[in-house]
């Protein structure tokens, strides 16, 4: 037959030190425990014996120092917190130093990146001693663990912050600006400023996370100068609400691209001129006016609109007519993106979950610190977005939108007297 049958060797429990019925509390945690310790133990002793150049009690010319018995040292692991004892050495040419267990280290690498998904999610220190106590014990958390922890999560956002957006193919450029509390020592509240895209291939992503004093022309400028000086080309189409400062940004650094106004900030600001009674009444034409089937239709509902209200609610019809053409430049673009390409509030719900974690830290110490919790948040949210349908029919049509713009611009009529007043 093939080869000799070799049974596996076995080691008893006597020689572990075990007897039946002597485990205290979870059985099978506490054999993982034991089995672990027994395992780090073994493997402490191997690195000591190559770092000496002999084993124990061996007697070799090549020893380089002898051992000078144990300490013990408490290191918590998936399986909860273990005693080991750790070789100490003399007479050698420096300090033993393990590679599985650094020099004062206390946990895993593997516990320790769990921290930042748990600060993340919401969790605060307090939260963290509770949660991971059964694991951690006797080793306990303190607030600089949770510093050393979090410190790499703000690497990666740094190293996220730099990269090269050269192959970032983006067609549709969202722009969003939220106002959080920051940083510490500055008591207004500061504009977490977003930009977020769909690409060439229909795929939805994050592209930049910036801090500014507000959304100001002078702030969302250094915005897309960043994302411009790493790569990232004009986009066909940039979508934003009606900020004054970001449209002005966005003219300036991309003059020929395609705009469209959020419509959801449009139909909250002409709803802001109609007394609360006419809401539902006003909300049902201006839906008309945005939820048309056709840019043609579309135009017939505003110029409605204009007519029926321009006597009674003169503000809002001149609310709704101020660059109106902005707010419909998504009819000309391919039927299946309009409900994408309405608005830029995308984030809304991705930003009241910022807002949760940063109701419970507070004021954060430094500008990395706020926007490394930001990007960590709107990331997680970000693996769960959906793309767009971006086959050749829709490309080719999102390219016949684009040069349709820029030699039809779409023209609202009915408003000229309003807003020649």
């Amino acid at each position: 037959m093939g080869g000799e049958y070799r049974k596996a060797p076995v080691v008893g429990i006597e020689g572990l030190g075990l007897e039946l019925g002597g485990l205290r509390g979870d059985p099978i945690e506490e054999l993982a425990r034991l089995g672990s310790r027994l395992v780090l133990g073994s493997y402490l002793e191997a690195e000591v014996s190559v770092f000496l150049g002999a084993e124990c009690y061996e007697r070799s010319g090549s020893r380089q120092g002898s051992r000078n018995g144990h300490r013990t040292r408490r290191v918590s692991c998936g399986v909860g917190t273990l005693e080991v004892d750790y070789p100490k050495v003399r007479e050698a040419s420096g300090p033993f130093r393990s590679e599985v267990l650094d020099a004062w280290q206390r946990k895993s690498r593997t516990l320790l990146s769990t921290v930042p998904s748990l600060y993340v999610g919401g969790l605060s220190t307090r939260d963290f001693k509770r949660a991971l106590a059964p694991l951690w014990r006797q080793t306990g958390l303190s607030r600089s663990t949770v510093s050393r922890a979090n410190r790499h999560l703000q690497e990666v956002f740094q190293r996220w912050r730099r990269r090269d957006l050269s192959q970032e193919d983006v067609l549709y450029l969202f722009l969003d600006g939220h106002d959080q509390g920051g940083r510490l020592g500055v008591r207004e509240k500061e504009a977490i400023l977003v930009a977020h895209g769909i690409t060439r291939k229909g795929a939805r992503t994050l592209v930049g996370v910036y801090l500014g004093a507000r959304e100001s022309t002078e702030g969302w400028s250094l915005v897309l100068q960043d994302l411009t000086a790493r790569g990232l080309r004009q986009p066909l189409l940039v979508v934003s609400d009606g900020n004054a400062g970001l449209i002005r940004a966005v003219k300036d650094t991309w003059p020929t691209a395609a705009r469209q106004r959020c419509i959801v900030h449009r139909i909250r600001n002409v709803l802001a001129r109609v007394p609360k009674k006419d809401h539902a009444r006003v909300r049902r034409a201006l839906n008309q006016i945005f939820y048309a089937p056709s840019l043609d239709e579309a135009l017939q509902a505003a110029r409605k609109f204009a007519a029926t209200y321009q006597d009674l609610y003169p503000s809002a019809v001149e609310t709704l007519g101020r660059d109106l053409a902005d707010c419909l430049t998504f009819y000309r673009f391919p039927p299946k993106h309009w409900k994408r390409l309405r608005t830029s509030n995308g984030l809304d719900r991705c930003f009241r979950e910022v807002r949760r974690r940063t109701r419970l830290i507070g004021r954060f110490p430094t500008e990395g610190s706020a926007l490394a919790l930001v990007w960590s948040v709107l990331d997680q949210d970000a693996r769960k977005w959906r793309g767009m349908r971006m086959d050749e029919t829709h490309l080719a049509l999102v390219l016949a939108a684009v040069e349709s713009l820029s030699r039809q611009p779409i023209v609202v009529k009915g408003f000229e007297q309003l807003l020649a007043a």
